[in-house]
């Protein structure tokens, strides 16, 4: 057995068991009639949360075993010698040649996706009554998604085709353009990309402006661009988000959390957002990335570097497929260093909440986050092992236990 199916079972093995052990939690831990209680739900509403989230545990187990299995295809199967090969014979420039082997195993991918991505829109997110997009719509989301996809691989992939014969300082090079990257795209995201996708309007509401006016002064954050999101256009599901930096900075309401929480639930929600801004929690994010990415392009570096790893990869020598190596090797370290960074964003959102608590009704925050937990048929106790790698906030009674021990 090579070296690379050995990795592939482990890392795919890895991501199996916790699915696995997600999915026989929810089968079996009984839901306290304490959290029941405080929550308003029923048998029937926990039954409800239960079936949706193992169907979309389910599809992930699929999607998992078929993601993998692609790699192992374009590796060891020798799929991406037989790519190389033709494309040789039909182009007589290395540059396109690399370039067509990039966005040919991204096309490959995408489609073996594309079902799975169909099968949780139109039949899961619906038998739940979440999906409101029509099919037009997401394949014209998915085109639009694929045809940027398309120009943003072709930029970085053709900035590392440039770069990679610097053997010594390609990564440092690589790092700063990923980094560069980022934070463009915190800035160009909301103003460019996102309105592709969505509708963005000015909050009117009056009586919301009001509240939020108040904690415009309450917590010194000036507060201009408020938008709210056409969410309800493609879904059900509620949420709000802080993006930004100075003065591109925006809190953006999905309409269906406006039509969900009251007022003052929406005052405390925005309460929360101004805290992660308050916190510095984006910049930290955005530093604590940066670290790793420079750490672990050069680690990557010296693997990428090596002729023998390409070969034990079975790919052919050219820059094409150190950049692949870079990218299957970077997912699969970066599965298991994902947990620290879930450390921190659960960290951020006790810090968001207790800032919220001290200039709010922490009441209106804890029942925003109830009706939220609701709408969104979150489970409530997960496996804590899968939650350790997959969970960017901390489970509903998590936080409500904060709230209720702050004395904000």
């Amino acid at each position: 057995m090579s070296e690379v199916t050995i990795i592939l079972s482990f890392y795919l093995f890895a991501k199996l068991v916790l699915d696995f052990a997600q999915i026989y939690t929810i089968q079996t831990v009984e839901l306290d009639k304490k959290s029941a209680n405080l929550l308003g739900i029923s048998d029937e509403d926990d039954t409800r949360s239960r079936r949706y989230n193992i169907s979309k545990l389910n599809l992930s187990l699929i999607r998992n075993i078929i993601y993998v299995s692609w790699i192992y295809v374009l590796l060891s199967g020798g799929l991406l010698n037989y790519i190389n090969s033709n494309l040789e014979s039909v182009l007589h420039t290395q540059y396109f040649i690399n370039l067509f082997i990039i966005i040919i195993t991204f096309i490959l991918i995408y489609l073996s996706m594309l079902p799975l991505s169909y099968y949780s829109t139109f039949i899961i997110e619906s038998k739940y009554n979440f999906n409101t997009s029509s099919k037009l719509l997401f394949f014209k989301d998915t085109l639009v998604s694929v045809l940027m996809t398309l120009i943003l691989l072709t930029i970085l992939s053709s900035i590392f085709f440039l770069i990679v014969s610097y053997q010594n300082v390609w990564w440092i090079l690589m790092s700063s353009t990923i980094f560069l990257f980022i934070v463009l795209s915190i800035y160009i995201y909301p103003t460019y990309i996102s309105p592709l996708f969505n509708k963005f309007k000015n909050l009117e509401n009056r009586e919301i402006k009001k509240e939020i006016e108040d904690l415009s002064i309450k917590t010194s954050f000036s507060i201009e661009n408020l938008f709210v999101m056409d969410k309800s256009k493609r879904s059900k599901h509620p949420n709000a988000y802080f993006t930004g930096f100075k003065n591109n900075r925006r809190i953006v309401f999905y309409d269906t959390l406006i039509d969900l929480l009251s007022p003052k639930e929406i005052k405390a929600v925005m309460a929360h957002e101004i805290g992660h801004y308050k916190h510095n929690h984006i910049f930290k994010s955005l530093l604590l990335s940066s670290i790793v990415i420079f750490i672990g392009m050069f680690l990557l570096s010296l693997l990428v570097n090596n002729p023998n790893y390409i070969q034990a990869l079975n790919l052919p020598l050219n820059s094409a497929s150190q950049l692949l190596a870079l990218v299957f090797s970077y997912q699969i370290i970066s599965f298991f260093i994902d947990p620290l960074f879930s450390v921190l964003s659960r960290k951020n959102e006790y810090q968001a909440d207790n800032f919220a608590s001290n200039h709010v009704d922490k009441n209106y925050l804890i029942s925003s986050l109830v009706k939220l937990y609701k709408s969104n048929l979150a489970f409530l106790r997960p496996n804590k092992i899968y939650a350790i790698f997959y969970f960017s906030h901390p489970t509903v009674l998590e936080r409500i236990e904060n709230l209720r021990s702050n004395n904000g």
